[in-house]
């Protein structure tokens, strides 16, 4: 037989026969698991969103305001300084900064090229600048008006913004530069009172919210203020202008008399130890303190030690008088020079006094008759009485940089330095302590606490505080205060303080001319501090007046430099504060 011939396929089509119950099942199970799948990545999503919105809604949308606002920092307005009489010594102007947006900058190079110039910047250090932050930088602090039309001019647009500051002014330049001290490119104190009382006058800041745009700028329109800011309250100074005025008129003309290499003039008012007036020389303009040598900013009045030469002899007499080892009568021989050990003590004239009182000692200035009164009170009194004045400890005035001076203990006082200090060599004072102490001697023998401030306003004009000079601490009793002052008027009357005269007035004065430390160890015969000290009226002192002049040439002693700049200082500002003159004036001093 042939071979069989295949006939059609008779498998059952798809879907049909056995197999088909499986596969439906087994879709099922798949459409299955899908589902629950989908069932559960549904609900886990439901439960996202639900934590969202219901759980987390509240602190996420905290979250996405605050990503949208901004938090403005609202400086306060800084204290003013005034003068005793409320005139303004220390104010605030509204200066412009100018900052960039770095984050709108495409080419900071070309930017950089731009601004740099005008500022005053290298190109550098504006791209520096720049890379410090993304949407905000600062270029320029409080610059001058020109400066930003300039930067106005080159039309950058978002790439550069402006922001209004308050910026410190001192009105009167260089007046009391140094009692007022200056402050910061952030107006922070950094010298004199503004340093001192800067917590006081700075305020606090408040806060403000605002919303940015994309770049980060700050929309100012969108501002709404959550904290006021506080401003800082005015002081009210202890010093007086005209009378700043008047000494610092007189102090430069008597350094460009003696070509001096440094001078100082303070004026104080006995009673309270208010500093009146304040003046040093050389000086800065506070306005531009921080770009002035450190050097300048220095308050040499507080800051700086000097020996005091013979106003020092003023404090021997008192000690002499109070401690009842030598009375006005009591007479000591001057023969023009005293052998104390291997050294040898001299007149600075080079006089011979013979026999001479206390009062004949101040008259003269004599340096033999001071040593003997020295010896005479020993070791232990003397220091007792020097630093019951307050020498070698700080006087606590309200400036910054107070040094205590140098008193050595009464154990080094070995010859000959007992007897040098007793005509001021060997003993080193701030001339503020020097004026302190001599006002205990026109304050009937209290010492009072220098002080610059009066006391605090706030910004209604109210009073907040006094201060007071006060210190209930006595140097020597009354009696020798008024002892010590008719010998110190009968010294300007008839001795070496001719000069420091006043007409209508009684002065109470000292001469002083020190030599100078040299750098080997001894005294430069060359280099010289002349220096008066002074009361006046001498029967009710109001004023107490201390005029130093460093290293003059020519004319180096206290009598001829700094006593008739006392005279015109202390002359003009009776005359001011109307104090009644004792005898008939022939004409008023000169103003």
């Amino acid at each position: 037989m042939g071979p069989r011939r295949a006939g059609p396929d008779r498998r059952p089509p798809l879907g049909v026969g056995p197999l088909d119950a499986d596969h439906r099942i087994l879709i099922r199970r798949r459409v299955a698991v899908l589902a629950v799948l989908v069932m559960g990545a549904l609900a886990a999503l439901l439960f996202r969103l639900t934590q969202l919105q219901v759980v987390r809604g509240g602190r996420l949308a905290g979250i996405a305001q605050r990503q949208q606002l901004a938090t403005i920092v609202l400086e306060p307005h800084r204290g003013r300084l005034l003068d005793r009489r409320g005139r303004p010594l220390a104010i605030n102007v509204e200066a412009t900064s100018i900052y960039a947006v770095p984050s709108a900058i495409e080419d900071r190079a070309r930017f950089s090229a731009q601004v740099a110039p005008i500022l005053g910047l290298e190109e550098d250090d504006v791209l520096a600048r720049l890379a410090r932050g993304r949407y905000f930088a600062w270029l320029a602090r409080k610059v001058p008006a020109g400066v930003v039309a300039r930067i106005k001019a080159l039309r950058l647009g978002d790439q550069i913004g402006f922001r209004s500051e308050d910026q410190r002014a001192y009105p009167n330049g260089v007046l009391a530069a140094h009692l007022l001290g200056f402050v910061g490119i952030d107006n922070q104190g950094l010298a004199g009172v503004e340093l001192t009382y800067d917590s006081t006058l700075l305020g606090r800041a408040g806060e403000a919210i605002a919303a940015h745009d994309g770049m980060g700028r700050v929309l100012v329109e969108t501002q709404r203020t959550a904290v006021d800011p506080v401003d800082g309250s005015d002081l009210l100074l202890t010093i007086d202008q005209v009378i700043q005025h008047i000494t610092e008129r007189e102090l430069d003309a008597a350094m460009v008399r003696t070509h001096a290499r440094t001078g100082m003039v303070a004026v104080m008012d006995v009673p309270t130890g208010e500093i009146l007036a304040l003046a040093l020389r050389p000086v800065f303009d506070p306005n531009t303190g921080t770009r002035a040598r450190p050097d300048l900013w220095m308050n040499r009045a507080v800051s700086e030690v000097y020996e005091p030469g013979s106003t020092f002899k003023v404090f021997l007499a008192a000690a002499a008088l109070d401690s009842r080892l030598v009375d006005t009568e009591q007479k000591f021989f001057d023969p023009g020079f005293l052998k104390v050990g291997d050294r040898v003590i001299r007149n600075a004239n080079g006089k011979k006094h013979g026999w001479v009182a206390l009062g004949g000692i101040l008259r003269y200035s004599s340096n033999v008759g001071a040593a003997q009164v020295a010896m005479r009170l020993g070791r232990s009194v003397f220091y007792r009485y020097t630093t019951a004045f307050g020498f070698g400890t700080p006087s606590r005035v309200d400036l910054p940089g107070e040094v205590a001076g140098l008193v050595r203990s009464p154990a080094e006082w070995v010859s000959p330095r007992l007897q040098t200090i007793a005509f001021g060599q060997g003993i080193s004072v701030t001339p503020l302590q020097l004026l302190t102490a001599a006002s205990a001697l026109g304050n009937n023998g209290l010492l009072v606490r220098p002080h610059a401030v009066r006391g605090v306003r706030d910004r209604q004009g109210r009073t907040t505080s006094v201060t007071s000079g006060q210190t209930g601490r006595r140097a020597v009793s009354a009696e020798s205060a008024r002892a010590v002052l008719r010998m110190m008027t009968t010294a300007v009357e008839e001795g070496t303080g001719a000069l420091a005269r006043i007409e209508g007035y009684p002065v109470a004065g000292k001469t002083g001319t020190s030599q100078k430390p040299a750098p080997g160890g001894g005294y430069d015969s060359q280099r010289f501090v002349a220096s008066f000290l002074g009361l006046v009226p001498a029967d009710r002192p109001a004023l107490a007046i201390l005029v130093i002049l460093d290293e003059p040439l020519g004319a180096y002693y206290g009598s001829a430099v700094a006593a008739p700049v006392f005279r015109e200082v202390a002359a003009q500002t009776l005359w001011h504060l109307r104090v009644p003159p004792r005898t008939q004036l022939s004409e008023p001093p000169p103003r």
